[in-house]
């Protein structure tokens, strides 16, 4: 942790932010809400997968795939990431998303990325899942200093498996509202700058991201790319605190561990590693580990 550099501390909060959120609400993917008098607030472990405290899932493990190209090839390799993934499938996650499996099998048994990707698209053009959104965020750390490649590289980030334009336009959204709360601006300022940046998205991306703004939440937590994203923001936006942040996200149940994620990286983004609490990166999995990504990143983006 960095208590004298700001910057450094706010890379390292996404991306411990990201990791902390998915553990928090793996134990509680596709359970209901949780009642009032029994939410979670520790990393207890659990839930369908049988994880352990701290134990983070496919979020990270494809998150840390893309940190690991960034960080081993000093540029963006789609095809590299996308060997990545599919080394990663190779060693028999515990979990990996429907749309995500099909793709990365289809790039395994010889079609190029772009291919495959495309023909599930095409396949099932109504199918916007968020498996690309809760793995985006490690580019907006790589392009800190210039984020003017994150409207055209996260849309290709999000292709390697998810083509649906909601998914590669709700990407860049995200990654640039992450780069300019790296700076320590005003919340607002960033995310007019992110909505900026969608010009060429869907109507109801934008709608999604107005809706953000109000009061209550109407969207679910479901696998959907634009639930998530709503969600996520929303809970971003009318929480104050780290913890207040990831505890709302995930005990809205649903696709708990990727709301989370997406979550804790934009809450880490904005309060810094310093305000993760203590307790949950003493249980995290790996934290040395994911440290040295962040740290890694920071110094790439300043060299």
């Amino acid at each position: 942790m960095s208590e004298a550099d700001p910057i450094l501390d706010r890379f390292l909060g996404t991306v411990l932010g990201s990791a902390a959120g998915d553990a928090m609400g793996g134990p509680l993917e596709f359970q209901p809400p949780s009642p009032p008098d029994a939410r979670v607030t520790e990393m207890i472990g659990g839930g369908w997968q049988q994880l352990e405290p701290g134990e983070w899932t496919d979020d990270t493990q494809m998150t840390i795939c893309v940190i690991e190209s960034l960080l081993s090839k000093r540029v963006f390799d789609p095809d590299d990431i996308a060997n990545r993934f599919i080394v990663w499938m190779s060693s028999r996650p515990r979990d990996i998303g429907v749309h995500t499996s099909k793709v990365l099998q289809a790039i395994a048994e010889g079609e190029p990325w772009e291919t495959a990707s495309h023909n599930a698209y095409i396949s099932n053009p109504s199918d916007a899942p968020n498996g690309s959104l809760m793995r985006c965020a490690p580019l907006s750390l790589f392009f800190y200093r210039h984020s003017e490649f994150l409207t055209e590289l996260s849309p290709v980030l999000s292709r390697i498996t998810h083509a649906h334009p909601d998914c590669e336009w709700a990407c860049v959204f995200l990654n640039v509202l992450i780069t300019g709360l790296l700076g320590g601006g005003r919340v607002i300022d960033a995310i007019e700058t992110a909505y900026e940046s969608i010009d060429g998205g869907s109507n109801e991306l934008k709608e999604r991201i107005g809706s953000a703004m109000n009061a209550t939440c109407s969207a679910e937590p479901t696998g959907y790319v634009l639930d998530t994203l709503e969600v996520a923001l929303w809970v971003f936006l009318h929480t104050e605190t780290f913890r207040d942040a990831i505890e709302t996200a995930i005990n809205m149940g649903g696709d708990a561990d990727t709301v989370g994620a997406v979550t804790g990286a934009l809450a880490g983004a904005k309060y810094g590693a310093m305000a993760i609490p203590p307790e949950w990166l003493n249980t995290l999995h790996q934290v040395d580990r994911l440290c040295k990504y962040a740290d890694g990143l920071y110094e790439l983006a300043h060299a």
